[in-house]
């Protein structure tokens, strides 16, 4: 089972990536979950869970490793869906 890091953020202004953020959390997956799919999943969600805001958004995704604090903005290698 892998570890995965996610930040959701709105997508439409100048803010900082930090102050553009709608939600973040970790999630571990089991062998037989793909992070993409796991990813988007969080995405739709979360605009249904938000749906005051009806602008773009993306989620940005990572392993998370538990000997490192987790980030509360995405590392430059991270994986995104924009939508």
């Amino acid at each position: 089972m892998t570890r995965y890091a996610f930040t959701i953020t709105r997508t439409d202004d100048d803010r900082e990536e930090e102050d553009r953020v709608m939600s973040r959390g970790l999630h571990t997956l089991t062998e037989d979950e793909d992070p993409f799919v796991f990813a988007y999943t969080r995405l739709h969600q979360n605009r249904m869970q938000h749906s005051y805001y009806t602008g773009p958004r993306r989620v940005t995704y990572w392993p998370f490793c538990e000997d490192q604090p987790f980030r509360h903005v995405a590392p430059e290698n991270a994986e995104y869906i924009d939508g």
